[in-house]
């Protein structure tokens, strides 16, 4: 490696474990250690991953790389409210990142803003994953006696609209109003290997999670391996798939709170669920 190579592959380096810090990911509680195949076969799979993110209608993609004992299973998926270009580069950072954070485990999920990365030694696929990680906004909301069960509605509507429609892509987006000028935005995503009825499980652990966490802040997502759900009192997404009612107008939209970026800027508070694959 010359001096100039070098010092662009330090600063490529520095660069993710600056991304990394602020990234969520969820790998085992220990290492294991891995043979080279099960290495190089990872590595193929997390390419393949990222290569294929976009290529499919809801950019969905699973496949798996080799044979036991070191066979490797991956999916990955975007939110269907993105672009094919914003997808394709979530899903490499994903994928760069996935290799940085759980190096030396056999399993592992990394969460981006618009997608997720998950890749395990075991076959997951169609397996409902519990809960891992919640984020929830520092801003407390003023009257959670009365939010509480409007976000709890909307979300058992949003799990109905994505686990009993066909054309939903497992995906739904609504809003609802809860006072005046403040509306509640919110949306559920399952990873489409799952059926209808394991995504119904996967969310509904999600809403259980995230009402006991969560429902006194005016904005919070639970994540786990395959399925995210989240609420705000803006609007943060792409499109609605049904609204539920009709939101306000948008010039009637109370003071935004902090997003939840997953590079946690805008003092929104992390609080870790599980950290186990």
């Amino acid at each position: 490696m010359d001096g100039i190579t070098g010092i662009k592959f330090l600063a490529i380096l520095f660069h993710l474990f600056h991304v990394a810090k602020a990234q969520l990911s969820s790998c085992p509680t220990s290492p294991t250690a891995y043979t080279a195949t099960f290495e190089k076969n990872l590595k193929t799979l997390v390419a393949s991953l990222t290569a294929n993110a976009s290529s499919l209608p809801g950019f969905f993609y699973n496949t798996t790389v080799g044979k036991e004992p070191d066979q490797v299973y991956g999916l990955v998926q975007c939110h269907i409210d993105v672009s094919a270009d914003e997808c394709r580069s979530c899903a490499a950072i994903a994928g760069s990142l996935i290799l940085l954070l759980c190096a030396n485990f056999k399993a592992g999920v990394v969460w981006e803003e618009n997608c997720l990365l998950r890749y395990s030694s075991d076959n997951f696929f169609g397996v409902a994953d519990f809960p891992r990680e919640a984020l929830q906004n520092s801003n407390a909301i003023s009257n959670p006696s009365q939010f509480r069960p409007i976000v709890l509605s909307l979300f058992s509507k949003l799990t109905g609209l994505a686990t009993t429609n066909k054309s939903s892509l497992s995906y739904a987006t609504g809003a609802v109003p809860y006072a005046d000028n403040v509306t509640v935005y919110g949306m559920v995503q399952c990873t489409r290997d799952l059926s209808p009825a394991a995504c119904r499980f996967c969310l509904n652990n999600s809403v259980n999670s995230i009402s006991s966490c969560c429902l006194h802040k005016q904005g919070a997502r639970i994540l786990s391996g395959s399925c995210v759900l989240r609420y705000e009192i803006y609007p943060f997404f792409g499109k609605f798939s049904k609204p539920t009612e009709s939101p306000s107008p948008a010039a009637n939209y109370g003071p935004r709170s902090p997003a939840l970026p997953l590079d946690n800027h805008s003092g929104a508070c992390y609080r870790p669920l599980f950290n186990t694959v």
